[in-house]
């Protein structure tokens, strides 16, 4: 087997460029290629947890190149409000929004009845300490790819869309927009993840999508291009890749997201299993040969086959038609390219299922591991324009989602990013993506040795103390006595993010922290 390093592509240029090892976020200078807020503590908000960390797994990998510095990454009380209205947003030419190619928010979001997005902020500027989307105007100077990494700052559904909220404030350059339909889960990775998923070959779209779908299924998030007309728009969304500060006429909005069909929901699963051993995992892909073989079933030739190594541990297979990654955490992804967004009629999904169901068989990706059939989801599109009549296009799924939980003893994976496959189909019958992050399970271990070191409780009941658990760590999360939570979704099942996978009930709640204030946590209890 054949191993070579691995040379990371500069998301600002088409060429490749070698990374430097180890570096992390860099802000010194002002070239205007990236900027970034976040916020974990606001002047009139309740606070979050992981923003700062969110901004600078966005930054870290971007800023590593020679000459692609930050200008600026402003934090909590240093994030106001003139960063975010003309007269001020590209501050010396160096602070603001309008003042970098590519700015990422990272914080609370919301969205009123009027379609205007509101985004508290970390200090008083103007007596203010609120940004609204009705009060900016970007684009204009160096803005070019907006990223909102917050709740409801992107809607599609009922009578929001991008262009009631965003046609506006938009001054003519804008090339993409990045966030949320739902409320979203509060988490470090959303950044780190959208490069990993990039670094796979994948376009802009396609990452930030996928890697919101490694953080949780029940969050929608949503990617906006704009575009001279449709076919401009529609072109770009579905294959930049690549920055750019080119401006973009104003003409249309296309966008796509990943969500359910209308018809469809989810039950919880809350049945605790009455054996509650722990599970030994294992790597399956930790076989170079392995590796090997698949890409080599799915187009890989051996002249391609050199396995490159990057310097975290990650190696990719790859040709122009499919990209072939196993990430540091064992988890393969096959990117096979583009989706055809043509066609709209929308695949049976019987036949979505047992095209899934092929594909895993043929690349042996079943073998020594059971697998259950999951949720459903779909990728859906739509556009629209303020121009002329005013169209706004009805949406239309492009993809079907088919999700597989690896399970053991009959109990299913509870991870969004471990123990599960996921196959994406578009309504030509084409596999698009794959993602096999399921393990190996060597054996059992007894539950009572996990917690040897702690008799049970002669009085005490399993299920008195995992609710007991949890609303500690709930009340942890709940800022104050005004916070309320509810239970968006809850399951009983194995944790396969480690080697040893042990049985735990997790609940995604939802806090709303009055002002209109929303935020999504996903909360764990082991079993036992």
């Amino acid at each position: 087997m054949k191993f070579e390093k691995l040379v990371l592509q500069n998301p600002c240029s088409a060429e490749e460029e070698l990374n430097k090892a180890g570096v992390k976020t860099v802000v010194s200078e002002s070239n205007d290629f990236y900027g970034a807020n976040s916020l974990e503590t606001f002047s009139s908000a309740s606070g979050l947890t992981y923003t700062h960390e969110d901004a600078d797994g966005f930054l870290d990998y971007p800023t590593s190149f020679a000459g692609k510095s930050a200008n600026y990454w402003r934090k909590d009380a240093g994030v106001k409000v003139w960063a975010y209205e003309e007269t001020y947003d590209n501050w010396q030419d160096t602070y603001g929004m309008d003042a970098v190619m590519v700015f990422y928010h990272s914080g609370h979001g919301n969205m009123d009845n009027n379609g205007v997005f509101q985004a508290p902020l970390g200090g008083k500027w103007d007596n203010r300490d609120w940004a609204f989307s009705n009060n900016m105007a970007f684009a204009n100077e160096e803005l070019r790819y907006l990223f909102w990494s917050t709740c409801f700052s992107l809607r599609v559904s009922g009578p929001d869309n991008p262009v009631r909220t965003w046609w506006n404030p938009n001054k003519g350059g804008l090339r993409m927009m990045f966030g949320y339909e739902t409320t979203s889960v509060d988490d470090p990775n959303y950044g780190k993840f959208f490069w990993d998923e990039w670094k796979k070959g994948k376009t802009f779209a396609r990452a930030f999508l996928d890697a919101s779908w490694r953080i949780s299924h029940n969050q929608v998030p949503v990617v906006m291009a704009a575009g001279a007309n449709a076919s401009d728009a529609i072109n770009r969304l579905n294959n930049e890749r690549f920055f750019s500060r080119t401006p973009v006429t104003k003409g249309w909005y296309q966008w796509q997201w990943i969500g359910t069909l209308p018809t469809r929901s989810f039950a919880s699963e809350r049945s605790v299993p009455k054996q509650l051993s722990g599970i030994i995992l294992n790597n399956k892909f930790a076989n170079d040969e392995f590796i090997a073989k698949i890409a080599s079933k799915v187009g890989v030739t051996q002249k391609d086959a050199a396995i490159l190594l990057d310097p975290n541990g990650n190696r990719m297979l790859s040709t122009k038609e499919v990209h072939t990654n196993v990430n540091n955490q064992g988890a393969l992804n096959l990117y096979f390219g583009k989706t055809n967004i043509q066609n709209a009629s929308l695949l049976d999904e019987n036949k979505a299922i047992k095209i899934a169901q092929n594909i895993i068989s043929d690349l042996g990706l079943n073998e020594g591991i059971k697998l259950t059939l999951g949720n459903i989801r779909h990728c859906f599109t739509s556009g629209g324009t303020l121009k002329g009549s005013g169209t706004i296009e009805k949406p239309y799924a492009v993809e079907t989602i088919v999700q597989f939980r690896q399970s053991h003893e009959g109990v299913k994976s509870i991870n969004s990013d471990h123990g599960l496959i996921a196959v994406s189909i578009d309504n030509d019958g084409r596999i698009v993506n794959l993602y096999d992050s399921t393990k190996l399970v060597l054996g059992e271990v007894d539950k009572r040795a996990l917690n040897a070191s702690s008799p049970p409780d002669p009085k005490g009941s399993s299920g008195t103390n995992t609710e007991a658990q949890f609303k500690k760590k709930i009340d942890r999360i709940l800022a104050d006595s005004e916070s309320k939570s509810s239970v968006l979704h809850e399951t009983v099942g194995y944790d396969f993010s480690g080697n040893l996978g042990t049985l735990v009930h997790q609940k995604e709640i939802e806090v709303d922290f009055g002002q209109n204030l929303k935020k999504r946590y996903k909360v764990r209890v082991p079993l036992e």
